[in-house]
């Protein structure tokens, strides 16, 4: 962080200062950085007269303007006298809003005169001297609102400030409590806040307050009547609230509160979120819970008709001294764990079961852990719960714990066989159909699609399910079908059960967050990249659990890099990586995708050292959590040169038993130069219009198919692929002697290479060194990297003196003569 704080953020207003040829008035609330962008504006100009008016030196007549007139003023009009003695060619007066009338007028007929031109500030909402308003009024000069900083500009002022980015549900908490205000955003960054992660900035822990943020705020608030003070408290730990005051009209005049209309009542909340910040941190500890059971005791007054009224009235009761009933605490945990407050959802749940709660609340506590990726300590309170339980309560909880087992402990073994051991013979239908439901999702994600759907087509036929059961076979049933490439099944599939679930479908963020998920898959299989990053974006901002937001990143950079944006890829998946616990079965997907981006900009090491890490971090638990590092280490494999590697494990991905997967591998053995070994692609069953395209490019006879094949990825949004089949067409016209049209083929690869943020693949190598055998490019590139001979033949299993010719034909086709300058050629022409 730099030792002063940068100015970022504001070019618009900037250039309209530095353009303001007469002057112009700036117009701001407390902090928004009126003197700051002034500053800059006047920064590199000669003779600038600075004035800053104070309230004391408003009772002075001239007082501001002192430093600039003569000590012994000459007889006569003063304003004459005044505006000959500021001889400066641009004046800067901040604060104009506190000169005294005789300054102001000052002011205004400097203006007037045009020979010095003026540059002041104000603040809105503060009565400014006549003559200052005049400035606009009469449109002698213009009036610069600025606007608070938005989402973009505040992302810029963070950069600047931190050198580093800043995690995207960090800079929205940033946007919200700031509200875009400067002063109060860079008063935030001091507080200590932020953690950096590997260069990405996280917001870490609870917000202490600056001495500077408190005082300013504080001082924005002002003197408070008791009545006043009393309204203040209650929205500063409740809002939003239904109040009716009297003194509701004197704090919205002081724009201390909003005010919207709700029915009958009116919701009320405060004007700025820092605000509560201020009112909570001066309330002592026996103040507080006078304000939090007065709060509970309003809310239950009214018979607490919103849903989140339990969650409000438990928390206020515990915090206030006074937790209540078990059962209040039990609904209140589940509503905290449903909205991802996680730490509060474990607070609530002790609370409950230190209260006589009984297995509900015990259940829920295993699963909150289980959220917090503390899940040995989910399966320790699992075990013990589920010893002495028979009957449903035993498959709830068996149910449960095998998911925790699956996705926490990468057992997928051991949950079939909790699932297995579940039924004791005395359980209901509703409970017999969840294990089987709960049974054909571990089965699916172990990548067994077959017998996961034996175990849905099961339970349906022993009768309609409950509405729990719906929710459980919905998400397996999408998962099934998504994994499968079965676009239209699934679409018709998700269709029914949302309108079966109507309403109560928001309820349930994580079957919620899973169908998104299924819904991703569809849209990558089908090449809809838009519509999958779009679905990801849209899934982390509306859930900002740390496990969500990694999961959906990584479906964002997976979007992301398909459409050629690699290196928005490598940064979206770098934030991802950056908010994974110690281990996690989404570490697979996300470290796979920083990987593969790595891999495709040539960064080899920081690839190895990704997948390394992942080897340690990510728990497996089946294709959709171990291809996506097995594709990375395809391409990884490939740009270290070691196609015979890459092309095998692009095999192993080619087997897959999802068949979205296998089609990928069978095409990435196309990228890499082997398409009578992706024969198998058209055996596939994937819906959608991608596929048939990837055939083409499999059995692409002649250039042409090439050409053709190319302006298919560009339909398709993938100007990466484009390019790889452009300079495959170029090195089939060069074979076919056709150079002018393999010219052309070329330069089409490399305008479309110049869309993919420095991507490179062993098919743009072609347009590197054109002409070389693949086998000759396999060592040129190992050669390239400073391997020897002898290495470089025990990696291909090859004899040194093969790989001496070859190395020799590359030196011939090239007119290089060693590896340091056949290295120095590969750098240049990547460039």
């Amino acid at each position: 962080m730099p030792s002063s704080w940068p100015f970022a953020g504001r070019s618009a207003p900037l250039a309209a200062l530095r353009s303001a040829s007469r002057g112009i008035v700036v117009a701001g609330p407390a902090g928004a950085g009126k003197s700051r962008l002034v500053s800059q504006a006047v920064e590199e100009l000669d003779g600038v007269a600075w004035v800053r008016a104070t309230a004391s030196a408003a009772e002075i007549p001239l007082g501001a303007f002192a430093h600039l007139l003569p000590p012994t003023p000459p007889a006569g009009n003063p304003l004459s006298w005044a505006a000959s003695a500021i001889d400066a060619p641009t004046l800067v007066v901040d604060d104009a809003h506190l000169l005294d009338p005789v300054s102001a007028a000052l002011v205004h007929r400097l203006v007037l005169d045009g020979r010095v031109r003026v540059l002041a500030t104000i603040r809105t909402g503060a009565a400014a001297p006549d003559a200052v308003v005049a400035l606009w009024k009469d449109d002698l000069v213009p009036r610069l609102d600025l606007e608070p900083l938005s989402p973009a500009e505040t992302e810029d002022v963070l950069a600047a400030a931190l050198g580093g980015r800043i995690e995207t549900a960090t800079l929205a908490r940033f946007c919200e409590s700031s509200q875009g205000n400067p002063l109060y955003l860079r008063e935030l960054v001091l507080s200590g806040v932020l953690r950096d992660v590997g260069g990405l900035w996280l917001w870490h822990g609870s917000l202490t307050l600056t001495s500077t943020l408190r005082e300013t705020i504080a001082a924005r608030i002002g003197d408070l009547t008791a009545e006043e003070r009393e309204v203040v408290e209650l929205l500063a730990y409740g809002e939003p609230l239904g109040l009716d005051s009297p003194v509701l009209e004197r704090l919205e005049d002081r724009q201390l509160i909003t005010v919207q209309p709700d029915g009958r009542r009116l919701q009320v909340r405060l004007a700025h979120p820092l605000y509560g910040e201020v009112i909570r941190d001066s309330c002592g500890t026996l103040r507080t819970r006078a304000v939090l059971r007065r709060l509970a005791a309003m809310i239950e007054a009214t018979g607490g008709r919103r849903r989140e009224d339990v969650l409000r009235v438990a928390v206020w009761r515990l915090d206030g001294g006074a937790p209540g009933d078990p059962a209040l605490l039990t609904r209140a945990a589940e509503q905290a764990r449903a909205v991802r407050d996680l730490a509060l959802a474990e607070r609530l749940a002790r609370a409950a079961i230190e209260a006589g709660g009984g297995f509900s609340v015990r259940l829920g506590l295993g699963t909150i852990l289980s959220y917090q990726d503390r899940y040995a300590e989910a399966e320790e309170v699992f075990r013990e719960l589920e010893s002495g339980l028979t009957g449903d309560r035993r498959v709830d909880c068996a149910t449960t714990r095998a998911l925790n087992l699956l996705w926490g402990l990468g057992r997928l073994d051991q949950a079939l066989q909790v699932l297995d051991a579940a039924d004791d013979g005395q359980i209901s239908v509703d409970a017999r159909q969840g294990l089987d439901f709960v049974a054909g999702a571990v089965t699916a994600y172990g990548g067994d699609l077959d017998a996961a759907t034996a175990r849905l087509d099961a339970a349906e036929r022993l009768g309609p399910p409950s509405p729990r059961g719906i929710r459980a076979g919905g998400v397996t049933r999408a998962l099934v079908l998504a994994s499968a490439g079965r676009a239209t099944d699934y679409r018709n599939w998700i269709a029914n059960l949302m309108a079966t679930l109507g309403a109560d479908a928001d309820l349930y963020p994580s079957m919620t967050s899973s169908l998104v998920e299924a819904q991703i898959r569809i849209a990558l299989s089908t090449g809809d990249l838009p519509e999958a990053l779009r679905l990801a974006d849209h899934a982390r901002s509306q859930d900002d659990w740390a496990r969500s937001s990694a999961q959906f990143g990584a479906y964002r950079a997976t979007a992301l890099r398909l459409g050629g944006q690699v290196r928005a890829a490598l940064a979206a998946a770098a934030e991802a990586v950056a908010l994974l616990p110690r281990t996690s079965a989404v570490a697979g997907g996300c470290l796979g995708e920083l990987a593969h981006a790595q891999a495709l900009l040539g960064d080899v090491a920081a690839a190895e050292a990704t997948l390394a890490r992942a080897a340690e971090q990510a728990v497996p638990v089946g294709p959709a959590t171990e291809v996506p590092l097995q594709l990375a280490r395809v391409w990884t494999l490939a740009a270290r040169g070691d196609i015979t590697g890459a092309a095998e494990t692009a095999l192993s991905v080619a087997a897959s038993p999802y068949p979205t997967y296998a089609m990928i591998g069978l095409h990435d053995l196309v990228r890499l130069g082997h398409p009578s070994a992706a024969a198998r692609l058209t055996e596939l069953a994937v819906e959608g219009p991608l596929l048939p395209l990837l055939v083409r490019h499999a059995t692409a006879a002649t250039p042409g198919d090439l050409d053709e094949v190319s302006l298919g990825f560009e339909t398709f949004g993938m100007p990466l692929h484009a390019a790889e089949a452009s300079a495959q067409a170029a090195l089939a016209y060069r074979d076919a002697g056709l150079l002018r049209r393999a010219r052309s083929a070329e330069t089409r690869a490399w305008t479309l290479t110049r869309r993919c943020q420095g991507a490179r693949t062993l098919a743009l190598l072609d347009l590197e060194i054109p002409g070389l055998t693949p086998r000759q490019r396999e060592v040129a590139v190992l050669a390239a990297r400073g391997l020897t001979n002898r290495e470089i033949a025990e990696r291909l299993v090859l004899s040194i003196r093969t790989v001496a010719n070859t190395l020799y034909a590359v030196y011939e086709r090239t007119g290089v003569n060693d590896r340091a300058a056949l290295a120095e050629l590969l750098d240049t022409r990547r460039e």
